[in-house]
Formats: structure tokens, sequence, C-alpha cells
């Protein structure tokens, strides 16, 4: 079974989104060459503070989480959250 992931979240200092697009790049690129999962990302269109990562089609999801985590807080991201807020991660598989 594989499961795709939405994660979203809202930035500190929206001002801050080509610091934050880099580093969320590079992140996704040490996910990737770690895991095998290519990653996107997205900027919601009526405001610049909301992200959110997409990863599509991971086989092993325990070890992608894990993995996932870990580059998160090796690339800093959640230093660019609001203050007290979280990634919201959902997941979705096909149905049957």
């Amino acid at each position: 079974m594989q499961i795709d992931y939405y994660i979203y979240y809202r930035l500190a200092q929206p001002e801050r989104c080509a610091e934050f697009g880099a580093a969320l790049a590079l992140m996704q690129a040490s996910l990737h060459a770690a895991t095998g999962v290519a990653g996107r990302y997205r900027r919601r269109v009526d405001d610049a503070g909301t992200w959110m990562e997409i990863y599509e089609g991971v086989a092993d999801p325990r070890s992608f989480e894990v993995e996932l985590g870990l580059q998160v807080q090796r690339h800093d991201l959640y230093a660019y959250l609001v203050p007290g807020s979280a990634r919201h991660m959902e997941r979705f598989r096909i149905p049957g």
C-alpha cells in the first residue's frame, strides 16, 4: 500500500518566504536522497504564510516519517513557523 502525504502549516513571517522556500527545497533534496521520495511544495494563493508539502507514493511510511522528522529538524524548518503552531500531516491512500 502506498501513502500520499499532505503537510500544511503557517509561517510566522510571510516576508521571509524566499528564505523559507530555499530551506524547504534543501530539506526536500536531503529527504529525497535518504528515502527516494521526491517532494513538492506549494504556497496558498490568498495567504502567503500558508504552505503545503506533498509527498506521493510512499511505500514505507514508517521509515519515511522518521526520516522526514529528522530532516525537518536538521534544516530547522520549525524556526519559521508561527510560535505554538505545528506542521499538520494528512495521509491518504487509493481506496480499495
